[in-house]
């Protein structure tokens, strides 16, 4: 059962719903019909990738949103070319370092709101960190990013 499965890997129906890009009433219409045998409703991406899940029983969460990123989005589904070579260099990364920490992260800041102040933090220290001369109020704004990398160093040392 491809409920069970999905459970096990701890993947919500709301995250495979919105990797999919499908409303979560149908993504569970889909799961109820694959569940039943009758696969004749279920959108073409939707039921590879559920005969994927079954047909690999030790995959876990982040293959099967490396499947999906690899297999299903079209990049068609896109945008412009820009965005797609963004798209294509993450998902090339992805696939290539599914278990490094950066990885992790971008997986995290894709299905967590968390993270939203830290990310508009860093990419708004990013033009400050190429900069040769800095103000003061720019050192002040920069002193928390140094005090992580401190904080990282000094446990890398331990």
């Amino acid at each position: 059962m491809i409920k069970e499965r999905l459970k096990d890997m701890e993947l919500k129906i709301t995250e495979l719903s919105d990797y999919l890009q499908i409303s979560r009433p149908t993504m569970y219409k889909f799961i109820e019909a694959y569940d039943s045998g009758d696969s004749s409703v279920i959108n073409k991406h939707v039921l590879k990738l559920f005969k994927y899940i079954d047909e690999n029983p030790l995959i876990g969460k982040k293959t099967v949103v490396s499947y999906i990123l690899t297999n299903l989005v079209e990049e068609k589904e896109l945008g412009d070319t820009a965005e797609n070579r963004v798209y294509n260099q993450i998902k090339r990364y992805l696939i290539a370092n599914p278990e490094s920490a950066k990885s992790q992260f971008i997986e995290l800041i894709v299905q967590k709101t968390d993270y939203d102040d830290a990310v508009t933090y860093l990419l708004k220290i990013y033009p400050l960190l190429r900069k040769r001369k800095l103000s003061d109020k720019e050192i002040a704004f920069l002193k928390p990013f140094d005090d992580i990398k401190t904080i990282l160093d000094t446990e890398g040392d331990e």
